[in-house]
């Protein structure tokens, strides 16, 4: 996996426990994964990555908080 450029976790409140990377792979593909959980990736491409920033921004995933 170290051809994945991954950017510096997302980390909540809670002292580093629950950290969120996105990375990208050679061919630009978008990836997430847990810091607790390095080997269970999330692939998606940047239209889902996107839609996914955006429904946060508007506040549609608040329910799931």
């Amino acid at each position: 996996m170290s051809e994945i450029r991954w950017q510096e976790p997302l980390c909540g409140g809670n002292g580093g426990n629950s950290c969120i990377q996105i990375g990208r792979m050679p061919d630009g593909t978008p990836i997430l994964r847990e810091t607790a959980r390095p080997q269970e990736l999330v692939v998606t491409t940047r239209e889902g990555l996107r839609n996914l920033v955006e429904a946060a921004k508007r506040g549609e995933l608040d329910h799931l908080l």
